[in-house]
């Protein structure tokens, strides 16, 4: 489903809301004018070349690169991932606390949201990898899917070529389904054969437009082997008060036919092998800003 924000509050019509309880997604065009989506590319580059400190900030790097072998400006060309920035960086503060983001996402989740995840994920030119379907509910606790809504706000054009969002639409209408761990926090997949492949739909957008979709949505981008940069941020929101479990909560969910753990939150496989590590969400209090220029 696709809307642009009408000009009374920047509110959705009842047919899109109807729409994301349907097909678990809706794009709401220019989300963050152009102004704020510079802000957010600038802030991202001195984050990774140091001209901003990055005391909170965890940058992740493409398969097989070596980030001490790079000088300043090569790092921006080669990290795959952002996480928790918005300590360091303003613009990015800003993205994340949209005033015309909320007003929409108060009409999806209900008045009140806390923001618990965010990333910036930023498919480098002809090397950027593919992020395999998933459920973004597989790799939190939380014991409600429905209460977490995920937003993908693009700062370039996100085009098939370069690695765009691709959604099933109403796949999250099923439910949980298992998922298998490659002990790489990037490489946790749903089981074979549980993704209707055939019914995809690439979800093309424009710097500034913003992806809303359910936690169990299955979504996928393909690897980035065009010329193109393709940078977004997202963020995950869970309604004020939805409740974090364990791991035996999250079974109840995520498991295979035996009843074993299939969720993203514990490595599928010897521990001492793997470089995942579980945490609950970094929440954060949302203040409301203008990001419309």
């Amino acid at each position: 489903m696709d809307t642009s924000l009408r000009p009374d509050q920047g509110l959705l019509t009842p047919e899109d809301i109807a729409a994301y309880r349907r097909d678990g997604y809706v794009v709401v065009r220019n989300v963050l004018g152009p102004r704020n989506i510079g802000a957010c590319i600038d802030a991202l580059g001195g984050l990774a070349t140091g001209r901003i400190a990055a005391r909170e900030t965890r940058l992740m790097f493409e398969s097989g690169i070596d980030p001490a072998k790079l000088n300043p400006d090569e790092r921006e060309q080669a990290i795959r991932k952002y996480m928790d920035f918005v300590g360091d960086a303003p613009a990015l503060k800003a993205a994340a606390n949209s005033r015309r983001l909320h007003a929409v996402l108060d009409q999806v989740l209900g008045h009140g949201t806390l923001l618990f995840q965010e990333m910036a994920l930023v498919k480098p030119p002809r090397i950027g990898s593919e992020k395999p379907w998933h459920q973004d509910a597989s790799y939190f606790r939380l014991t409600d899917p429905g209460l977490i809504v995920g937003v993908w706000i693009a700062l370039d054009p996100a085009l098939r070529m370069n690695g765009c969002m691709e959604v099933v639409p109403g796949s999250h209408l099923a439910g949980a389904v298992p998922h298998v761990h490659e002990n790489d926090f990037n490489r946790c997949r749903i089981v074979p054969g549980k993704v209707r492949v055939a019914e995809r739909v690439a979800i093309e957008m424009q710097p500034g437009d913003a992806l809303l979709f359910h936690a169990l949505l299955h979504h996928f981008t393909a690897p980035n082997k065009s010329d193109l940069r393709r940078r977004a941020v997202q963020f995950h929101y869970h309604q004020t008060g939805a409740a974090w479990g364990s791991v035996d909560d999250h079974r109840q969910l995520f498991h295979d036919d035996a009843g074993t753990y299939a969720g993203c939150t514990v490595p599928h496989g010897d521990p001492r092998s793997s470089n995942y590590a579980y945490r609950d969400g970094l929440p954060r209090a949302i203040v409301p800003v203008d990001t419309s220029v």
